[in-house]
């Protein structure tokens, strides 16, 4: 198996840059985060918010434009995703204590039961997430395409941030997902 840099990789190598991104934009959000923590300040924490999607579509652009999606990356690149979201969550609520039954459902939706559910990729023999249209396309439609990852990851986390009067539409949302959630996994289990 070739691990060396700069060069596409194994599915089962351990080393990759976009490995490299995940861990870096991992520590630069997690970093302001804390600042945010301790700082009481809002923009830190939407500037770690802004570095973890940033880098998150950074290091799964180069994981596929350069052939280096590896098994690795995408675990520690779920991993990242609820780490990030939790932090920014945790330090979003101490600002906005109000808006805590969205970003409740939220964080059971993002940091479980979609993680349960992302893992699942693991079963089935794939690299990733992003490959579930092996198996189920309309899993894959629901989560993993370019329309479901964005409103899995961006649509209650902007429209708390924007539109905060909306809470009620976001929570909703949110158990939305949840269910989604629930039911892909079951069609899942139907297929093993």
């Amino acid at each position: 198996m070739d691990c060396r840099p700069f060069k596409a990789k194994d599915p089962h190598c351990v080393y990759s840059e976009a490995n490299i991104i995940t861990l870096l934009r991992l520590m630069g959000s997690l970093s302001f985060f804390t600042l945010a923590l301790i700082e009481k300040s809002p923009t830190y924490n939407y500037i770690g918010l802004g570095i973890h999607w940033f880098g998150d579509v950074l290091d799964g652009f180069v994981a596929r434009k350069t052939k280096q999606e590896t098994i690795l990356g995408a675990e520690i690149d779920i991993i990242a995703d609820r780490v990030e979201i939790l932090f920014f969550f945790v330090n979003f609520l101490t600002f906005n204590p109000r808006l805590y039954l969205p970003v409740v459902l939220y964080i059971v939706d993002f940091a479980f039961v979609d993680f349960y559910l992302s893992y699942q990729f693991l079963k089935f023999d794939l690299i990733s997430p992003n490959y579930f249209y092996k198996v189920d396309k309309t899993v894959f439609l629901l989560n993993y395409s370019p329309a479901g990852k964005f409103c899995n990851s961006t649509v209650v986390t902007l429209t708390l941030i924007f539109l905060p009067q909306l809470w009620i539409a976001a929570a909703v949302f949110a158990a939305g997902l949840i269910g989604i959630k629930v039911y892909s996994f079951h069609r899942l289990n139907k297929k093993r």
